[in-house]
């Protein structure tokens, strides 16, 4: 069974490198889940190298050395994927530090010499307190960066509604939360195997588990990153819930306002399923940092109750009208901007307090008694 799956696990995470270069735009988010990748493909090359040579002996040292850089890829592609940050920063290639200092340890002292490979792993192997301090370290920057990764998933999305004037599992980052926890668990589940089997309590599938779990986080790499959108980022003001940097006034807060409320009701904007405050700033030419202060200021609203409350109030025009009887809830939710039926039901409960459904029986109710 093991066979299989890492020659699967190799061939698939190369294929998916090849897609993620092939995306485009392609953004430096794009290529830090190509690294991740590219250890991850490494692994599973360990895994066949040791295969095809019928290495009996432990490889830790590689392995160690590999899966140090996964942590710190997926903390540096949560951070580029919902921060303002264009190109990359070389100080961030410190956080593989690790890696990079494992692997000139192993070209100088490992291949230094003229004992053979295998000689070599025997060597290693003998170095018990090494591998100890490593597990721990390794231990360490997983809860670490794990924590800090989290932490950028949380930020983004609790200012989702800021930017955002829809909710889409492209932006809600639910799937990138989920490989974080799972990524957090499994491996201390490895480590803590790995540690019965130094103690000869568990002596199998350390190898399996860990290579299934890579296999699987490959496919949702696969799937859900290469279908991740770039995001539109938070502003400073924005991210902090602070706007004295922003040097707006008071008279020209007034101006964005009347000049926002104008052209949503002229252009009917909010009809636009995927409207953003990107999107509405490049309309209006007003800067979307204004345009979140101005709302939340002015109006004590963020952008996606503002723009929501016009998609309702049309909604409960066209559900008061004769003209639009024939439509379907379904088909009302559309033609006002929302993305869902779900999402119009939520909105529409939470704005007039009533459903769809309780919002037309009224006003049914109420033309009756006119009549």
């Amino acid at each position: 069974m093991e066979v299989p799956i890492i020659y699967i696990g190799f061939a698939q995470a190369l294929f998916t490198i090849l897609i993620f270069l092939l995306k485009r735009p392609f953004k430096i988010a794009d290529g830090l889940l190509c690294v991740l990748l590219l250890a991850v493909t490494c692994m599973f090359l360990l895994n066949i190298i040791q295969y095809q040579l019928h290495i009996q002996n432990d490889t830790w040292i590689f392995s160690l050395s590999i899966s140090f850089v996964y942590p710190a890829s997926l903390y540096l592609y949560s951070k580029y994927l919902t921060k303002e940050i264009e190109q990359f920063k070389l100080s961030d290639l410190l956080h593989f530090t690790s890696t990079i200092l494992l692997v000139l340890a192993l070209i100088i002292y490992g291949f230094g010499g003229k004992s053979d490979f295998l000689s070599n792993l025997v060597q290693y192997n003998k170095q018990l307190w090494l591998r100890d301090i490593l597990g721990y370290c390794y231990l360490f920057f997983l809860w670490f960066y794990g924590i800090l990764a989290l932490k950028n998933v949380k930020q983004f999305r609790s200012k989702i509604k800021e930017i955002y004037s829809y909710k889409s599992a492209s932006i809600n980052l639910i799937w990138l939360h989920v490989l974080v926890i799972s990524f957090l668990i499994v491996y201390n589940i490895i480590v803590v195997i790995s540690i019965l089997n130094n103690y000869k309590i568990v002596t199998q599938y350390i190898d399996l588990t860990r290579d299934v779990s890579l296999l699987v986080y490959v496919y949702m790499v696969s799937i859900w990153g290469y279908q991740q959108k770039p995001l539109i980022k938070e502003t400073e003001e924005t991210a902090t819930g602070k706007y004295q940097k922003s040097g707006l006034k008071d008279e020209q807060a007034n101006e964005h306002l009347k000049k926002l409320i104008d052209f949503m009701e002229e252009t009917e904007a909010w009809k636009d399923n995927e409207l953003t405050v990107a999107k509405l700033a490049l309309q209006t030419k007003i800067p979307k940092h204004h345009i979140t202060q101005v709302l939340n200021e002015e109006l004590q609203k963020n952008f996606f109750t503002f723009v929501n409350e016009y998609r309702v109030e049309h909604a409960k025009e066209m559900i008061s009208s004769a003209q639009y009887q024939s439509f379907t809830f379904v088909g009302i939710a559309y033609e006002c901007g929302f993305n869902s039926k779900t999402a119009f039901n939520n909105f529409f409960k939470k704005h007039t307090e009533m459903t769809p459904s309780e919002y037309k029986k009224s006003v049914s109710q109420k033309l009756e008694k006119g009549m």
